[in-house]
């Protein structure tokens, strides 16, 4: 059977600071004063490294979060950092769903269907 090596709540836990620390960031810009001329630009540059970060953390089920980050931005809805935090819950759920149960039932359905035709 195959096991990630990575605990779920560590999972999750990397997948949630992903998407957190660059609002953090931008936070951090107000606390420090930064005009906001400035900070538009940093603000969609942490955006896109929170998001490069999560997705390779979910990829290819992550692609969903991404998608929905993309909608919101163009739309005009949120700025970028606020739609990779809005789309957290999304980028979690799919990674957690495709590295904890679909790929595992389908490698344990992969490894018991060779036990059972390997002769003994």
């Amino acid at each position: 059977m195959l096991r990630l090596n990575l605990r779920r709540r560590t999972y999750i836990v990397f997948c949630v600071l992903a998407c957190v620390i660059p609002l953090a960031f931008v936070f951090l810009q107000f606390a420090l004063d930064v005009p906001p001329s400035i900070s538009s630009n940093d603000d969609t540059l942490f955006a896109a490294a929170g998001s490069f970060a999560v997705s390779v953390l979910t990829y290819p089920a992550g692609l969903v979060g991404t998608i929905a980050c993309f909608v919101m931005i163009t739309s005009g809805l949120v700025t970028p950092t606020e739609a990779v935090l809005l789309a957290a819950p999304l980028y979690i759920g799919a990674g957690y769903f495709q590295w904890y149960v679909l790929i595992p039932r389908h490698f344990r359905a992969s490894s018991n269907s060779a036990l059972k035709d390997s002769p003994r």
